[in-house]
């Protein structure tokens, strides 16, 4: 009897549970159905026309994948957090097992059109993937994350290379919905730092955001106020390598070229030294071209190698000359 007894108590355990699990079951279904059957994705999820529907954005930045000095572009991996309300994804949880949210597909509901207003990347296609999803909460929460790479243009001024500092801006804003449409604010003051693989050539000094809202199309008598977050990206060189490779064989160089005006006029190497001299700079100015980006401020460090140039190549001119004129006069016969 007590073998039958314990058999009956399992049975009625499992059958409890595997209750449970079946209506938890159809209460999600029950929940999807009841949110999309009239959902229209493609209208902004607002009560009405004259509603401001506020989007939250954060960035995560993680690596710094190449900053192109030659074309002035910025590629980074960052991890984008946007949240919004959705008033007509909202419900009861009491009415359907207790679910307070909802993992979905990012293609099922409605998204704010966010771009990066300094995007260079030819084949950006949207944030969104298939393999995004959105978490929907009960309240109307919507919390969208997801792990991008970008390429951004960033001006850069070399004038202090390699001890410069660059200024990169990430500009994230509504493309077509105006800020009496759509409003931006910064999920925190800064963009966030604390997965970012440290990088062998910049260093991060600051990451800050701030909000604006700024007119566009005033030329062609459309103004619109459009609003937007901006993360200012402050980067300092890591100049150990620079000075070991490019700084100190310049300043050596410099110095050499000085030497060779001490040389003896009548030394038979000196034209041959000053020649090789001269090589040596044409090739260190062919490093520096490739190096840094083709602007109108000239590096410091281009300097001394610039001036240089007239150095080294009156020398080898100097001690030719002088060679021609030191040589004896030919006596014609009478």
């Amino acid at each position: 009897m007590e073998l039958w007894k314990v058999f009956l108590w399992s049975l009625g355990v499992q059958c409890w549970w595997l209750s449970g699990c079946l209506a938890s079951r159809g209460n999600d279904t029950r929940l999807y159905h009841h949110l999309f059957n009239h959902y229209k994705k493609a209208l902004r999820p607002v009560q009405g026309p004259e509603d401001m529907l506020m989007v939250e954005i954060g960035v995560t930045l993680t690596h710094i994948i190449d900053m192109n000095e030659k074309h002035q572009t910025l590629t980074a991996n960052i991890w984008m957090t946007m949240a919004w309300n959705d008033s007509h994804l909202t419900w009861s949880p009491e009415e359907f097992g207790g679910f307070t949210a909802l993992t979905l597909p990012a293609s099922e509901i409605w998204k704010p059109d966010i771009v990066l207003y300094q995007n260079v990347d030819p084949y950006f296609n949207g944030w969104s993937t298939d393999d995004t999803y959105i978490k929907v909460y009960s309240t109307g929460y919507i919390l969208w994350e997801m792990p991008t790479v970008t390429m951004s243009s960033c001006h850069l001024d070399v004038s202090d290379f390699p001890f410069d500092t660059q200024t990169c801006v990430l500009k994230f804003g509504p493309w077509i919905h105006s800020g009496k449409e759509l409003d931006m604010r910064s999920m925190a003051d800064e963009g966030s730092l604390e997965s970012f693989i440290d990088h062998p050539e910049w260093e991060v000094g600051s990451f800050k955001a701030k909000r604006h809202m700024i007119w566009y199309g005033e030329d062609f008598n459309i103004g619109t106020p459009y609003a937007d977050v901006t993360f200012k990206l402050v980067l300092k060189r890591k100049s150990t390598f620079y000075v070991f490779n490019l700084l100190l064989p310049c300043l050596l160089l410099t110095f050499v070229m000085t030497a060779t005006f001490f040389l003896p006029s009548n030394c038979g190497e000196k034209l041959s030294f000053g020649v090789s001299l001269l090589l040596s700079m044409v090739v260190f100015q062919l490093v520096l071209t490739d190096v840094l980006p083709e602007s109108d401020n000239l590096p410091w460090i281009g300097v001394p190698e610039i001036r240089g140039h007239p150095t080294a190549d009156g020398g080898p001119l100097k001690t030719g000359c002088s060679g021609v004129c030191r040589q004896p006069r030919r006596v014609q016969p009478a």
